[in-house]
């Protein structure tokens, strides 16, 4: 089974070049899991002395120098790497890992990872479920052909298949990568860590493989087997055996790249972790160039429905927001499920029908048509690691609010669209609808903000990082020498 994506770049946009210099800098990782020598191409001095992979809680970019003296030296060395490269029996080879595909952020890691390396390795994403090509590169902007790469589906026992019972189905995950990592040269996690039991890189997307970390950060999920009970950690003992982990210190043996500053930040307080480099992720760019006046007076939210998004305290914003004489509408978009919390936010918008339009999952032109059309856009999602959606609704043209902690506060960047409570958000809104002068001046800003998430610059990004990864890590110095363990649960349920 293969691989297929649709591009909302033209190939153009992305240089062959660009796609080389990542192959050198991957194929330096490779080799170094071999432990052969380190070493980076001095024609990638230029483009990576200076690259942004962050932003600073001031506001200004926080820019990581990468030393050029050391490039040169590993100049010579790198032919030598590329030479043995050469001579490996079979087409270098990598394998993205994702436990189960959905429509979020971490599914663009995996889209944009595989068109990244797709012309110089063979490519393989291993997962439980999820795979519909189609709907991927419909939804993610990606462009690749079936024949570009294989997949396999990590084998879980039948009767999980119907239950959302997402650790124990990550622990068989876990599992199975476990059992063919040694086939692949490199190893990487698009969703949070996974134990290959061998070296890998590791883009973290959230905590929730962390329990007690994601209590504190997102509210429990509705039902009975979420509760802390006798029963919830018999459950939890039962995805703790069945995993079988390798006993590596995977945050500290291996590469970990942060989605946002916050993550970063989060990594370092809770674990004691240093990232290897923060690399934002690619974001939906091919939008219709919409004038202000012809947008509708109305809001949009886009991705999962689920509890840690809060989506009803997004309708009880807006609906103050009419309250107070402003008669916006709400175009919510995303699948809602037949669930608890699903059942939930479908009989407040069936409630208020006459200002929420479910728009269900929506991918392709419909979503850029939708995403497009919109003057403003709301996420509320507290503690969110980088928030994908809030950067599309900012490089569609609109104006967008969300809560002033977590990753959403590095795309936003404004006093004015950061709010820290319903009542603070209501205040912020009416501030904008109420003075046009102040519109333009946020439009002005957020365009700014949107150039700095694109597929060009989270491929940059994890270039930097594996560059210095190959400089540093023969040092020592990238990790620091202290273990202790971490509990991976892979998901939250």
């Amino acid at each position: 089974m293969t691989i297929s994506t649709t591009l909302s770049l033209e190939l153009a946009d992305l240089p062959i070049i660009f796609y080389r210099s990542l192959l050198k800098a991957i194929t330096v990782a490779v080799m170094s899991m071999r432990d052969i020598a380190r070493a980076v191409p001095a024609s990638a001095v230029s483009r990576l002395n200076t690259i942004k992979v962050g932003h600073g809680a001031s506001g200004t970019a926080d820019t990581r120098h990468l030393d050029s003296a050391a490039y040169q030296t590993a100049g010579a060395a790198l032919d030598a790497t590329v030479a043995r490269l050469r001579h490996i029996p079979h087409r270098p080879n990598v394998v993205i890992g994702h436990p189960k595909l959905g429509y979020g952020g971490s599914e663009s890691n995996v889209m944009w990872l595989i068109e990244a390396l797709k012309q110089d390795f063979d490519v393989t994403v291993v997962t439980t479920g999820g795979w519909d090509l189609a709907a991927l590169n419909a939804y993610y902007g990606t462009r690749v052909g079936e024949d570009e790469v294989k997949v396999r589906i990590a084998p879980v026992p039948w009767p999980l298949c119907s239950f959302s019972v997402a650790a124990l189905r990550g622990a068989y995950f876990q599992r199975f990568a476990r059992q063919i990592a040694g086939e692949y040269d490199l190893r990487i996690s698009a969703y949070n860590p996974t134990d290959w039991g061998l070296p890998a890189v590791h883009f973290i997307a959230d905590f929730g493989w962390h329990r007690k970390l994601r209590q504190l950060l997102d509210p429990p999920s509705p039902g009975f087997i979420y509760r802390d009970s006798m029963v919830r950690k018999a459950y939890l003992k039962i995805v703790a055996v069945s995993g079988r982990p390798s006993g590596r210190d995977i945050l500290r043996d291996d590469p970990v790249i942060a989605n946002s500053q916050w993550s970063a930040t989060i990594l370092k307080q809770f674990f004691d972790v240093e990232c290897a480099a923060v690399v934002y992720p690619s974001v939906w760019t091919e939008f219709l160039d919409v004038p202000w006046e012809e947008k509708e007076q109305a809001f949009v939210m886009i991705g999962r429905i689920a509890p840690e998004k809060r989506i009803e305290q997004a309708i009880a914003i807006l609906e103050a927001v009419r309250q107070r004489g402003h008669a916006i509408r709400f175009h919510l978009c995303g699948q809602i499920q037949d669930d608890l919390y699903g059942r939930r936010i479908a009989q407040l918008c069936r409630e208020r029908a006459d200002w929420i339009v479910m728009e269900g999952r929506v991918s392709g032109s419909r979503k850029a048509r939708i995403l497009a059309n919109c003057r403003f856009g709301i996420q509320t999602r507290a503690a969110e690691s980088f928030g994908i959606s809030a950067a599309e609704m900012v490089k569609s043209g609109a104006i967008v609010f969300a809560p002033a902690d977590g990753g959403q506060a590095e795309i936003l960047r404004h006093s004015h669209l950061l709010f820290s409570n319903v009542n603070d958000a209501v205040d912020k809104i009416l501030a904008a609808l109420e003075n046009p002068s102040l519109q333009s001046a946020l439009r002005a800003h957020l365009m700014g903000q949107s150039g700095l998430f694109s597929a060009q610059n989270f491929m940059r990004g994890a270039l930097a990082c594996i560059a210095e990864i190959a400089i540093t890590e023969k040092t020592d110095k990238l990790k620091p020498t202290t273990k202790t363990s971490c509990c991976i649960e892979s998901l939250s349920s």
